[in-house]
């Protein structure tokens, strides 16, 4: 096997000071011409061998960290097909990503842009604006199929990630809109449908998208492999994704056409387990969640066993994709590094910029940022930080302090990048009106609004780690009250976690959903609106202040909180679920109609959304609308009793008893105490 590693020159330790203050500038203003002669090289190479336009296939392996894949050294790692793909193609030794986040990292790998510049920066809150090209509408404006296979619902098409996909797959079986943060789907199923869909004969070549979310906790593989990693089950994970990712280069090399596809693996994210105080993901910018594998089989396994030793970004790999296969691409962020496998240097490698809310809009503690080249990285923190990654790769020594102009530098740089990404990035909190203020008073959130306002910072995250398994444990036996209906339990729960910290989001926005419960809707009010305060970008707290008002019968103001909400998330099922129930209760029936409709386009996961829409059709004697939902829920297994007995009214509206019969003797099958439909079969003689 031949190997080749690629090495860009290096800066001494001396001059790099200096020359990391021009590195933004100069990536800026000659990406383009570097991308144009990066391009027309590796066409040369790998084009003149392989067909005009090669397939491509993007896998896309969720909180992924690279020191768990056999490739980059690990040694318990049970990868072999990532190893094998590494092998016969490119590896990427110091790829990082822009956002420890699942919604926001997928959002710079299928734009090639800072999910700041896009709005994107939490999980399924902002989507992907229409504006912004896709990976799929790039590849589809050239004439090819485009299918895209999701494991988790916060990619789903009410976030933007559908955008230009022929074919998108994104059924959840027992969908729950309370639980659609956890929402996801077993590799296996992701990979069955994507498997079908490769299968499926065409002429066109075809730009396919695979995500799977398996790595994600809680660890729990499927057999054999969590009894293999009983001791390790987050390397059971990693190794039961290989297993899914050989199912797909299986079928492309029995369908003959592996040497004509490009396939890409690269995680968005990784893992801290542990490292830093972090047990998970989100809250810090260490290279426990920011390194990441990326790995390219080229067609024909062009440069087979070349090593990329620079560092790399999730924002290159869309206008690497386009590169190799010939397409031009828009202006983005990131830039084509097909050079670098080809063997060319750059004189610096470009900075990369990094963030995460999540530790603000959740926790009410600060946001972090981070700029980082090949070796050092700066974080920006009420606590700067600074590391030297290649004297120190686990980030123990803090050299901010010793190095404070490089620290400088690097910050002023970081400030730089920052600013430029436009109005989409604002993160201001909203003003509370005057209503809001007096209901924010009067539960004691005196200093919130203050504290609340642009530029301010909340503690540093490395201060506070140590209580957040303090809080996720309490506000997971809330939401368990909650559940089980019992929320003056989850009040008191909720409000202990609020003594330890009034800044959390998540605390503020389960505790209006415990007044509500318990009808205390000016105490619920007065959270849904500090959790606004806290995180303006998320939907949720005014959408469950419009669900108050609803329980309160005020419709204007539910429909208000609700259109509000849209803004936010114009796609969501959710939002137009909420707006049926107004317009239900207002008497406006077709509009209420057109809302459930829509939302059963959003996300027809969801049997809420349709269970509604049929029950509304069947009142309005619109028995076409209410038969395909019932069918519809019948397949999902969505309460069949009940599906059959509606299957059944509708047959006897329709003058078709011997129907209506059949159907009502399957709900009592079903359901052998369904009074209703034993009334029904009595009054038809059956």
């Amino acid at each position: 096997m031949e190997h080749h590693e690629t090495h860009e020159t290096r800066e001494t330790d001396e001059t790099h000071e200096k020359k990391f203050f021009f590195r933004v500038f100069r990536a800026n203003v000659s990406w383009l011409s570097w991308l144009a002669v990066a391009a027309a090289a590796l066409s040369v190479a790998v084009l003149s061998q392989a067909p005009p336009l090669p397939n491509v296939l993007l896998i896309t392996i969720d909180t992924v960290r690279a020191d768990r894949i056999g490739a980059y050294g690990y040694a318990k790692a049970a990868t072999p097909v990532m190893d094998r793909l590494a092998r016969e193609g490119v590896r990427f030794a110091d790829a990082t990503t822009q956002a420890p986040l699942t919604g926001p990292a997928h959002a710079a790998l299928l734009t090639g842009l800072y999910p700041a510049r896009l709005g994107v920066r939490d999980n399924a809150t902002t989507p992907v604006p229409d504006s912004a090209t896709t990976a799929a509408e790039l590849f589809k404006a050239r004439g090819y199929r485009t299918g895209g296979f999701v494991g988790a619902f916060i990619l789903t098409a009410p976030y933007g990630f559908a955008q230009g996909f022929d074919t998108f797959d994104a059924d959840f079986p027992g969908f729950s809109d309370g639980i659609k943060l956890q929402v996801q789907r077993r590799g296996d199923a992701v990979v069955d449908a994507a498997v079908k869909w490769l299968e499926a004969g065409s002429t066109q070549p075809f730009f396919g998208w695979v995500h799977l979310y398996d790595a994600h906790a809680p660890y729990d593989a499927p057999a054999p492999f969590a009894a293999r990693f009983k001791s390790s089950p987050y390397d059971g994970e990693v190794a039961f994704i290989d297993a899914c990712i050989g199912r797909l280069v299986a079928a492309l090399e029995q369908s003959g056409r592996l040497d004509r596809t490009l396939i890409a693996v690269v995680a968005d994210h990784g893992e801290s387990l542990g490292e830093h105080g972090e047990a998970e993901h989100g809250m810090f910018l260490y290279e426990s969640v920011l390194h990441i594998p990326w790995i390219m089989r080229l067609p024909g396994r062009a440069r087979a066993g070349t090593i990329v030793s620079g560092q790399v970004r999730t924002i290159d790999v869309l206008p690497t994709l386009a590169a190799i296969a010939g397409l031009p691409m828009p202006r983005v962020d990131g830039e084509s590094v097909a050079g670098l496998i080809e063997g060319k240097t750059r004189r610096d490698a470009p900075a990369s910029f990094a963030e995460t809310y999540y530790p603000k809009w959740h926790y009410g503690w600060s946001e972090l940022k981070s700029v980082r080249d090949d070796r050092w990285k700066f974080i920006d923190a009420p606590k700067q930080e600074l590391y030297d990654l290649r004297a120190d790769p686990a980030e123990r020594r803090n050299m901010a302090a010793d190095r404070s102009t490089l620290a400088a530098g690097m910050g002023g740089e970081l400030g730089k990048i920052d600013a430029g990404f436009g109005a989409a990035a604002s993160t201001e909190a909203p003003k509370p009106d005057a209503d809001t203020l007096a209901r924010l008073r009067s539960l004691g959130y005196v200093g919130m609004t203050a504290s609340s306002t642009a530029g301010r910072r909340g503690p540093d995250p490395k201060d506070m780690i140590a209580s957040a398994e303090t809080f996720r444990i309490g506000i997971s036996r809330a939401m368990d009250a909650l559940a089980n209906d019992r929320p003056a339990t989850a009040i008191e729960q909720l409000k202990r976690l609020l003594a330890i910290d009034e800044r959390s989001y998540e605390v503020h926005l389960f505790l209006g959903d415990a007044y509500t419960a318990t009808r205390q809707f000016d105490n619920a009010l007065a959270e849904y609106a500090a959790a606004r305060l806290m995180n303006p970008r998320s939907a949720a707290p005014l959408l469950s202040s419009a669900r108050a008002y609803l329980a309160q019968g005020d419709t204007a103001r539910a429909l208000q909180q609700a259109e509000l909400a849209a803004g936010i998330e114009p796609g969501s099922g959710d939002i137009g679920i909420v707006r049926g129930q107004i317009h239900e209760r207002a008497g406006r029936t077709a509009e209420a109609i057109a809302d459930y409709s829509a939302a059963v386009r959003a996300n027809g996961s969801d049997p809420q959304a349709r269970a509604r829409l049929a029950s509304l059709a069947m009142r309005t004697r619109q028995f076409d609308i209410a038969r395909l939902q019932f069918e519809t829920l019948l397949r999902m297994g969505y309460r069949p009793s009940r599906m059959h007995f509606g299957l059944a009214q509708i047959a006897e509206a329709s003058g078709d008893p011997q129907r209506a019969i059949l159907e009502y003797r399957e709900a009592i099958r079903l359901e052998p105490s369904f009074a209703d439909a034993k009334t029904a079969l009595t009054r038809l003689g059956g």
